[in-house]
């Protein structure tokens, strides 16, 4: 399941992902990034993971073509609890040029605090 909040001009991009991402739901977070993108660049992107279970096949192939857009963002903050694996080496080599910074689940205010700092 996947829920985005802060669709409007001057909010934080909040993205939820519980369970299982699908293919639908990298593309409703694609649709989304692209929108937001075209009200303001670069952006702060917060990821929320709760329960996660992994990632279909499909949606980790369209995840990759999402990576293209990811060099609009200039901050992201990662709120996790313990099923996500967290960030390695490799991922932030994914997105040169982005901050991220990873935060316990009951921190999501702090992430929200840190993505407004200039």
């Amino acid at each position: 399941m996947l829920e985005i909040k802060g669709e409007k001009q001057g909010e934080i991009l909040e993205v939820t992902t519980e369970g299982t991402a699908t293919q639908d739901d990298l593309q409703k977070f694609e649709r989304a990034l692209k929108a937001k993108k075209l009200q303001e660049e670069p952006l702060n992107i917060l990821f929320v993971f709760k329960n996660i279970d992994g990632n279909t096949t499909k949606a980790v192939l369209k995840g990759w073509k999402i990576v293209t857009h990811l060099k609009s963002i200039k901050k992201s903050a990662i709120v996790a609890d313990e099923t996500f694996v967290g960030l390695n080496e490799n991922i932030e080599k994914l997105i040169p040029g982005v901050e991220v910074y990873q935060y316990p689940l009951e921190e999501l205010e702090a992430a929200r605090e840190w993505l407004r700092e200039e």
